[in-house]
């Protein structure tokens, strides 16, 4: 295509024999083809993002992007840990200073959602607001914040969890491992989707199975046996177009030579090999392993991608780098295509 400055002297002269001589009915199909193109365009720059505040059980995340036409476009991710969880196992309930912490951080992430230029806020709460006898006190702090906020039941974070394995097509297995729970969900065409929700996330796993164990290859059988109790539980998940991990990039970027995320295949082989080096190290070999950074989010994670991949019979296991929040973003772009 040939751009034609008005600014410079004759250059529309110097285009207008060959302009003529395409025709009125020529020059009309390609108005055909620019005007709605160059439309639908503008209408997509136009769109404004949705930022979503994921309140997870030990990290809160600030999303920002979008969701047209099957394709998500994250503009922005924000991360802090909060560690409400842990709190919330210390002291039965969330600490108040726990929660005026949570009110910083929803302040300062919705001023920034803001600055971003996002049309509309939302927050859910995950596992330890579902848990915690006061987990309601959240809600009220986000009102007051003017976020809109809501404490996810196990199938809604089950439904959204789809949704960020998915992007909102049928016929996938989806494993979202958190760190207070994990989500089995899978769904057919025309139906619901089929979940189970099991509280054995990465940091209730390590401080039960890993922390404190001598011998590894004990430790990893017991998680196993653990996680086979839940699989039979979930048949709903076997025989699936593709299985997909949310919530793996650590396992990822601690376990396994240095790659991109988003679309990273894991063969059953490869974890298997993983897995089984780390179970038949020794004990002084163990003990260094679990001195490494994030190896608590990293080792409980391999061994449920190991397990589940085996156990529901898939050759591999493909992962995503988008967070439990992108299912709000991901729904509300499907209900205003």
């Amino acid at each position: 295509m040939v751009f034609l400055d008005p600014t410079i002297p004759g250059s529309f002269d110097s285009f207008r024999p060959r302009w003529r001589s395409l025709g009125t009915a020529r020059l009309l199909a390609v108005a055909l083809l620019v005007i709605p193109a160059a439309t639908a365009a503008a209408e997509s720059e136009a769109r404004p993002p949705i930022c979503a505040i994921d309140m997870g059980s030990n990290s809160f995340k600030r999303i920002v992007g979008t969701f047209e036409k099957g394709r998500y476009d994250q503009r922005k991710i924000e991360k802090k840990t909060l560690g409400v969880g842990d709190d919330l196992s210390r002291n039965g309930r969330i600490s108040d200073g726990k929660l005026a912490e949570i009110e910083a951080t929803l302040a300062a992430f919705k001023a920034a959602c803001a600055k971003d230029g996002a049309a509309h806020v939302a927050a859910i709460g995950t596992a330890a607001f579902r848990e915690a006898p006061n987990g309601a006190r959240a809600v009220e702090i986000a009102a007051k914040l003017g976020i809109p906020m809501e404490i996810a039941t196990e199938q809604r974070e089950s439904e959204l969890a789809y949704l960020v394995g998915s992007l909102g097509r049928d016929g996938y297995a989806v494993i979202d491992n958190g760190s207070r729970s994990i989500e089995l969900v899978s769904k057919e065409p025309g139906q619901a989707p089929r979940y189970s929700v099991f509280n054995q996330g990465y940091r209730v796993a390590y401080q039960e199975f890993f922390a404190a164990a001598g011998d590894a290859g004990a430790a990893t059988r017991a998680f196993r046996d653990r996680l086979r109790q839940q699989a039979v539980k979930a048949p709903f998940m076997k025989g699936k177009r593709k299985l997909v991990g949310v919530e793996f990039e650590e396992m990822a970027e601690v376990l396994f030579p240095p790659d991109e995320t988003e679309g990273r295949a894991f063969t059953r082989e490869e974890l298997k090999q993983k897995l089984d080096e780390i179970a038949t190290s020794r004990a002084e070999e163990f003990d260094a392993l679990k001195q490494k950074e994030d190896i608590d989010r990293a080792l409980p994670r391999l061994v449920v991608a190991a397990t589940l991949v085996e156990e529901f019979g898939y050759a591999g296991f493909e992962l995503t780098a988008r967070e439990l929040g992108t299912g709000l973003i991901i729904e509300a772009g499907m209900q205003h295509p």
